[in-house]
């Protein structure tokens, strides 16, 4: 599993000494560790930021994201798709519609979790990479009723061996007790930028990085195999 640390990440010299060689996700709103990131990262992706605008109680320009998605195509793995938080399917597929209208690249959409499963089988009909984001009802991972969800989704991405279709990122998540459960290709945290004065930041990197995702579904767990409700 491809694990990407959120930023921005301060001081300059934690980054350095966490981050180099390491995978970042650099945010639209704070893109302040970017030519760090550059300089000493292995892989970037970049977050089109819509949960910190949402947050905020902002409205975001998508025009001036595609813009800064521009400048630095070369160096990043991908990014996130806009979307729209809380919002309703017709609004993200209006925005998945305009992503494919603009002849973008590197773009990978979200599905949310209490979106339908419908949708779930068109972007996977549309696109090698998805997201997945945690949302409405659904937003506290780790709980019974995320996980029944889960299950659920994982019969549409997976095939009957529980080989995924898709390559599967999980949004704000590098939990193990929750990725070591699910074949995702990759997931992204801001734990290590919160809470590194804390925790340590090598305590923090030391504890994700002996686990990793199965590559199928239900390999390491049984009471998460494909068949269970």
């Amino acid at each position: 599993m491809i694990k990407y640390h959120g930023t921005p990440l301060t001081p300059r010299v934690v980054f350095d000494l966490a981050l180099t060689g390491r995978n970042v996700l650099i945010p639209y709103p704070r893109p302040d560790n970017f030519m760090q990131a550059i300089e000493v990262c292995d892989k970037i992706i970049l977050d089109n930021g819509a949960f910190s605008i949402w947050r905020q109680g902002g409205k975001p320009d998508w025009c001036k994201f595609y813009q800064w998605v521009e400048k630095f195509r070369n160096n990043i793995e991908f990014y996130f798709i806009p979307d729209v938080i809380d919002g309703t399917e017709e609004e993200n597929d209006h925005l998945v519609a305009d992503y494919f209208l603009r002849g973008e690249t590197k773009g990978v959409p979200i599905w949310h979790v209490n979106e339908s499963f419908t949708r779930l089988d068109r972007l996977i009909n549309s696109f090698d990479y998805i997201a997945i984001g945690s949302a409405g009802e659904y937003a506290q991972l780790g709980t019974w009723k995320w996980h029944t969800r889960m299950n659920e989704a994982m019969k549409v991405m997976c095939d009957d061996f529980g080989n995924p279709k898709v390559k599967i990122h999980m949004l704000r998540c590098l939990n193990p007790d929750i990725f070591t459960r699910y074949p995702f290709y990759s997931g992204d945290s801001t734990n290590l930028a919160q809470n590194h004065k804390r925790g340590g930041w090598e305590n923090i990197l030391n504890r994700l990085e002996k686990h990793d995702s199965p590559k199928r579904y239900g390999e390491l767990q049984g009471l998460f195999k494909k068949e269970a409700v």
